[in-house]
């Protein structure tokens, strides 16, 4: 091999390293941005698995008072037709 091609050789693998950190560089931004990005959606993620936890337990609360209404009525229904009224 001459000085010539060793020279452009090198040039070539100095380039081809150069691209490759640069590529690195990249990817290593693409996976913060990655872990910010799913961090987000955690945080997003939580706040409403949250809202929706009081919005079932309020429905849970609202039921019982309707299935407690219902059976007073039920209960007036079926005194009202056992005396005749």
């Amino acid at each position: 091999m001459t000085g010539e091609e060793m020279e452009r050789a090198i040039e070539f693998l100095l380039q081809s390293q150069a691209k490759h950190e640069s590529r690195l560089d990249q990817l290593t931004a693409q996976v913060a941005e990655t872990g910010r990005q799913l961090a987000t959606y955690a945080e997003t993620q939580s706040e409403f698995i949250g809202a929706m936890t009081q919005s079932v337990a309020g429905l849970v609360e609202a039921q019982a008072r309707t299935d407690a209404k219902l059976d007073k009525l039920i209960d007036l229904f079926e005194r009202h037709i056992v005396t005749g009224h």
